[in-house]
């Protein structure tokens, strides 16, 4: 991560130079590193421009290489709008399958453009991966994200209202204020997710990893938490398990079991 905002950062001091100024002084650059290296067969101005002429290719080679380094921000630009029409269009056409839209979004996310707000809702995204992605208030309801990786991504205020998030990875997502209610999270990998104040209302959490997670506020009323695995979870209450559906069912510790006062059958 470190690397890549080092690279971002030079290519934003690289845009900052003028075109023909950074073509210029690296052709210049260039030809005094070849005189320099043939300083000892140089004996007149007609020697030092023979020299430059025997090295114009090479020079020209290098040169183009830097050019082409230099424009990279320019044609990652282009390369993001264009992401940004397929998905628009996508939308506007109202079509939930799109495979180029996928695309797009992974490779607006691979570049780290944040994709805060995006406006998502009954798209089919299976399998996408959005690995650490800003996705924060985005409107991902009724979305189709089976197998989705959206391990580590910021989540905090989106809609994944209905959302079919079957054996999708959420690990260490930030689920904060989250809407997730009635979403199907059936064997989801949830673990050390922030689900604090996060709306789980009638979620399917059936087989679904919730282990070392922060449910500090999180509503479960009549949600599934058939076999959810609850051990080591974080700031959750009695009140908030009990809400929900099945709750005996949960995995938990062997001291949670002597706290809710359940025979530990239940936690085979």
């Amino acid at each position: 991560m470190r690397r890549k905002q080092a690279f971002n950062r030079v290519e934003r001091m690289m845009q900052q130079i003028p075109t023909w100024s950074f073509a210029t002084g690296s052709v210049l650059i260039l030809a005094v590193i070849a005189l320099w290296l043939e300083v000892d067969t140089i004996q007149s101005w007609r020697d030092a421009v023979k020299v430059l002429f025997e090295h114009a290719e090479s020079i020209a080679i290098v040169a183009a290489v830097v050019f082409f380094f230099k424009e990279a921000p320019n044609r990652k630009a282009q390369k993001h709008y264009e992401a940004w029409q397929v998905i628009d269009h996508a939308a506007a056409a109202q079509v939930s399958t799109s495979y180029a839209r996928i695309q797009a979004l992974q490779d607006l996310n691979q570049d780290g453009v944040s994709l805060r707000g995006i406006h998502l809702p009954g798209a089919h995204l299976q399998e996408i991966n959005l690995q650490g992605a800003i996705l924060t208030c985005a409107d991902l309801s009724h979305a189709d994200l089976v197998k989705a990786n959206l391990a580590n991504a910021n989540l905090s205020h989106a809609n994944l209202g209905y959302a079919n998030l079957i054996d999708a990875n959420l690990r260490g997502a930030n689920l904060m204020d989250a809407d997730l209610s009635y979403a199907i999270l059936g064997i989801a990998d949830l673990s050390g997710a922030n689900l604090m104040d996060a709306d789980l209302v009638g979620a399917n959490l059936m087989d679904a990893d919730l282990s070392h997670a922060d449910l500090k506020g999180a509503t479960l009323t009549d949600a599934d938490l058939s076999c959810t695995d609850l051990r080591q979870a974080k700031n959750w209450t009695l009140t908030q398990i009990k809400s929900a559906l099945f709750w005996e069912k949960a995995i938990h510790e062997p001291s949670v079991w002597r706290k809710l006062n359940l025979d530990s059958e239940f936690n085979l």
